[in-house]
C-alpha cells in the first residue's frame, strides 16, 4: 500500500474492554492482523483514567455479566470515556430485542457462539457505518410484535415515501452510502432523511428506529 493510500484508509482501532487475559489477547491479535487496526484490552476501570478516542470501536465482553451491570458499563462508557461505537462480544443468545433497543450506544452484538468470520464480518460493518444485528433475532422480535402491530400508526402519515424507504434499508443494515446507492441519493440527502426519521419517530438512534419500523411498518418482516 502506498502512503497516499494509507492516509486516504479511514482510521480503524479497536479497544477490547474486558479481563485482561490470554482468551482476549488472543482475540485482540485476530483482529489486529485480520482488520489490520490497533486493538487494545482494556478493562472497564482503565476508562476512567485518560480518555479514550471517541471514534474508536469499543468491543465490550459481557461474558457472565448480568443485563443490569451490562447497562452500568454502557454508561461508563458514554460519559467517561465518550465512545459512540459499541458492540458486545460473547453475549447470551437470550438477549432481546427489547433490551438492546434500552442500552445506550449499541451499533452491533456478537454471540459466544459467532465464527471467526462472521466476527470479523460484523466489525468492517460497523466501520462502514452499519449495525451487526442477528437476522434470527430481528425476526423473533417481528413474530413477537406482529399481532399488535398498530393498524393506523400516526407518524406514518409524517413520513416521506423517501423516508419510508431510508427506514426500511436501516432494518436490513445496510450503510448510508448502500442506501444513498439504492435510493439514487447523495449520502448527504441520506443523512437527512435518517435526522428526519429520528426526529419524527422520536429515536435517538438506528437500533430503536428499527424496533420503531418493525412495531409499524406492513411489509418490514418480507425483508428478511
Amino acid at each position: 500500500m502506498t502512503g497516499a493510500a494509507r492516509r486516504d484508509t479511514p482510521k480503524r482501532d479497536v479497544v477490547l474492554i474486558g479481563r485482561n487475559d490470554f482468551q482476549n489477547k488472543l482475540l485482540a491479535r485476530m483482529i489486529t492482523e485480520r482488520i489490520e487496526c490497533n486493538c487494545l484490552v482494556r478493562s472497564i476501570e482503565d476508562l476512567r483514567g485518560p480518555s479514550v478516542d471517541a471514534n474508536v470501536l469499543a468491543l465490550l465482553d459481557v461474558a457472565g455479566i448480568a443485563a443490569q451491570d451490562i447497562k452500568v458499563r454502557l454508561q461508563v462508557l458514554a460519559t467517561c470515556a465518550s465512545i459512540r461505537n459499541v458492540a458486545l462480544i460473547n453475549a447470551d443468545e437470550g438477549v432481546s430485542f427489547e433490551q438492546i433497543v434500552a442500552w445506550p450506544g449499541i451499533k452491533g452484538i456478537f454471540f459466544r457462539e459467532t465464527s471467526a468470520r462472521h466476527f470479523v464480518k460484523g466489525i468492517l460493518a460497523i466501520f462502514k457505518g452499519e449495525c451487526w444485528l442477528s437476522r434470527k433475532m430481528l425476526f423473533a422480535h417481528w413474530e413477537q410484535t406482529s399481532a399488535r402491530k398498530r393498524l393506523f400508526p400516526v407518524e406514518t402519515n409524517l413520513l416521506t415515501r423517501k423516508e419510508i424507504d431510508t427506514l426500511k434499508l436501516l432494518v436490513v443494515g445496510h450503510s448510508n452510502n448502500h442506501i444513498a446507492h439504492t435510493l439514487k441519493v447523495s449520502p448527504h440527502t441520506v443523512k437527512t432523511h435518517i435526522y428526519n426519521l429520528y426526529r419524527k419517530l422520536h429515536v435517538g438512534n438506528r437500533v430503536q428506529a428499527v424496533h420503531w419500523a418493525l412495531q409499524n411498518i406492513d411489509g418490514v418482516e418480507r425483508e428478511f
